[in-house]
């Protein structure tokens, strides 16, 4: 009996050594794409884990890897002064925040309903807000958070060159009957590469990507080298980008076609 146990012990550990790397890569990509708003709420004890810090503002270590080497970028095209002002938030920190606001509008004179319909137009309530993940980011010039920023050199810039860091605006001014949220140019959301670059090409919300992945039965498979790939079924793609066949036969489906690629983590 005592081998048994030694044995069984032996096979678990082997298991855990062969698939948690699979397990944990799988989690950190699938977890960049997580949709929080109104309909798709977060607990209140749920924290990343893998937080970093950047001018004490917590936010998701991939977040922060992207956002320092967007900064670069930025200034060699010679932007400066943009800075982050707000990332990661507790479910408690977004309570208060979110009760802030709705106290501010019932002091001009909303009653409490419409004070709080109000109010998560522009402040998501606790659970809802994706700044409880660690990966949405609040940037700014002067400290302010206004629309004007969207008509700023830094602004404009990260309009038309933030998905290459794996960002999106993601609460878009032609978007706001999707997203349910007011146009927001500071607000910065880590999804990652591919998914950034598709979704600007493709001009879509985070909510639309999720449909539209779902709808060309697409998914992301990872290789023995550490190397995922978005791979669809679909021959009829709305996108420029890599149509090659991938062998997937191993996952006892049929070859389908890649939209693109990207090394692992």
């Amino acid at each position: 009996m005592e081998r048994i146990k030694i044995f069984k012990y032996l096979l678990m550990l082997f298991l855990t050594i062969i698939f948690l790397p699979l397990q944990s890569h799988a989690a950190n990509d699938s977890g960049l794409l997580w949709l929080v708003n109104k309909d798709n709420r977060l607990s209140s004890s749920f924290e990343p884990v893998e937080l970093g810090e950047h001018q004490g503002i917590k936010l998701h270590s991939a977040a922060k890897d992207a956002f320092m080497q967007m900064l670069k970028a930025m200034q060699s095209d010679g932007i400066h002064g943009l800075r982050l002002q707000s990332a990661y938030r507790t479910f408690n920190y977004q309570h208060t925040v979110f009760n802030k606001r709705i106290k501010e509008l019932m002091a001009k004179g909303y009653s409490a309903i419409d004070a709080e319909i109000e109010a998560s137009m522009s402040v998501q309530p606790p659970g809802a807000s994706e700044h409880q993940l660690g990966l949405a980011l609040d940037v700014t010039l002067d400290g302010s958070l206004t629309e004007s920023f969207g008509e700023t050199r830094a602004g404009k810039w990260l309009e038309e060159r933030s998905h290459e860091y794996g960002f999106i605006i993601r609460y878009p001014s032609k978007k706001t009957d999707v997203t349910q949220i007011v146009y927001e140019p500071w607000h910065l959301r880590y999804v990652g590469i591919p998914h950034s670059l598709i979704i600007n090409n493709l001009d879509l919300t985070l909510e639309e990507y999720l449909s539209y992945i779902k709808e060309v039965e697409a998914y992301i498979y990872w290789d023995e080298y550490n190397e995922y790939y978005l791979v669809t079924y679909s021959e009829a793609l709305p996108v420029e980008l890599s149509h090659e066949v991938v062998d997937i036969s191993s996952l006892n489906k049929k070859s389908g076609y890649i939209i693109t690629m990207r090394k692992g983590y």
